[in-house]
């Protein structure tokens, strides 16, 4: 491969690594939003927190299901850039980065399944 087509895949990845931001915040807001339409339509005017491992049970308002969605969606989007990055680095070779970013994956992933939540 030549340096044109080399630069031309790692702009192309870094597209990839945008949209895969801007897709997932996007989502993540308009989760919220709805889910904030719904409740204010259906008459809850106060703040219900909701646990993660509660947003797949039933007993919560279709308000509290998009809006819990959507934080959940918010908070795994970072972890999704890094599992890319991870992908992205090992297919280029560059072991240094692709392991480093395999350990912040890990770390990401020991710090939510201990968090409980």
């Amino acid at each position: 491969m030549n340096s044109n087509q080399e630069s031309s895949a790692l702009a192309t990845d870094r597209k990839v690594v945008q949209f895969l931001l801007r897709a997932g915040l996007g989502l993540s807001v308009v989760l919220m939003f709805v889910g904030l339409v719904v409740s204010l339509s259906s008459g809850e005017t106060t703040p219900t927190p909701v646990e993660m491992k509660s947003l797949f049970a039933n007993g919560l308002t279709l308000g509290n299901h998009l809006m819990g969605a959507g934080v959940l969606l918010l908070g795994l989007t970072p972890v999704l850039r890094v599992l890319m990055l991870v992908y992205l680095w090992y297919r280029e070779k560059d072991w240094k980065f692709a392991i480093i970013a395999l350990i912040v994956f890990t770390t990401l992933m020991v710090s939510i399944s201990l968090g409980g939540g």
